[in-house]
């Protein structure tokens, strides 16, 4: 196929201008996230306040009905609760920092330690068993069209309880440094570049552990044994956050809270086949379990919400 052929495909058919194995190096490989079929999102409903006041993960539990919630806050809680109404079954804290995602495994739990770059395994009673590096960690970059963050309209569901996620690296977010400098800029004896984090949500594949890395822009498969990546995925947006599989096993949902939205994968290949926009007014999308035909969330205000996907 000559060049200028193959580029008219791509703009017509950008699932199969990409194969998920690929890693686009410029924005004029990406698929065109333009054409992607887009409906509303049904209605939301505010449930309840969860235990710890900023919320950021969701796993289900091998109990029927409950649900882990991973508090990202100073304390590093998690709590496996009811999912009808939040109550609280038992809980723990894990040797983490800034946390976002967490799975269950059997008798374990994998982490994603996003404020220093790591994915933590431990067992169900928060004993780390082993930590990890995390494949595409490093500093979010900013791109001229990216959107602006979505902020929360909800207050605080424990206004009282200190805000805030511990110790952590500072400016590693977008292109301030915190060095007082213009942008991207480090000062002239810099000899190491500056912060980054690591994975958001992440769910599990029987050998393999699938993550959404904000850093790169990309959802990664990983062998959670060999630790090498099997497969990465591009995705829209600048802030990939909740995970959830599909009823079939066949769909991945992922989400970013900055686009406000979710997006349905083709759990083989990566490809994006629909997108269901949230309304301005909606929470922000801090994580993400589909229970049911409903989508469970939380926004880190405190809150519980879901809506049916």
């Amino acid at each position: 196929m000559k060049r200028r052929d193959f580029l008219a495909a791509a703009a017509v058919s950008p699932a199969a201008a990409l194969p998920a194995m690929a890693q686009p190096a410029h924005p004029a490989c990406l698929p065109d996230w333009s054409k992607i079929p887009t409906r509303a999102a049904s209605k939301i409903e505010v449930l309840y306040k969860t235990k710890h006041g900023q919320p950021n993960g969701l796993a289900i539990a091998s109990t029927p009905g409950q649900m882990w919630v991973l508090d990202q806050g100073a304390g590093h809680w998690i709590t496996l609760t009811n999912i009808k109404d939040g109550s609280t079954v038992r809980e723990f804290q894990a040797d983490v920092v800034g946390p976002s995602g967490l799975v269950q495994d059997g008798d374990t739990m994998w982490i994603t330690s996003t404020h220093n770059s790591l994915i933590v395994h431990c067992d169900l009673m928060g004993k780390t068993i082993a930590k990890y590096v995390t494949p595409g960690a490093g500093r979010i970059y900013e791109r001229e069209d990216d959107p602006k963050p979505h902020s929360s309209p909800l207050k605080p569901a424990w206004p009282d309880m200190p805000r805030g996620i511990g110790p952590a690296q500072s400016g590693n977010v977008g292109n301030n440094t915190g060095k007082g400098l213009p942008p991207g800029q480090l000062p002239l004896d810099a000899e190491e570049g500056s912060g980054g984090t690591g994975a958001h949500a992440i769910i599990l594949d029987g050998d393999y552990l699938i993550y959404a890395c904000p850093p790169a822009r990309q959802i990664f498969t990983i062998n959670k044994k060999s630790w090498k990546v099997k497969a990465t995925w591009p995705v829209p947006g600048n802030r990939t956050h909740g995970m959830s599989w599909g009823k079939a096993r066949d769909t991945i949902w992922s989400s970013d809270s900055n686009l406000n939205a979710f997006f349905r994968h083709d759990a083989k290949t990566g490809v994006i086949h629909e997108r269901v926009q949230l309304p301005g007014t909606s929470p922000v999308i801090h994580c993400a379990k589909l229970v049911g035909d409903d989508m469970y969330a939380c926004d880190d205000m405190g809150w519980m919400w879901r809506f049916k996907i």
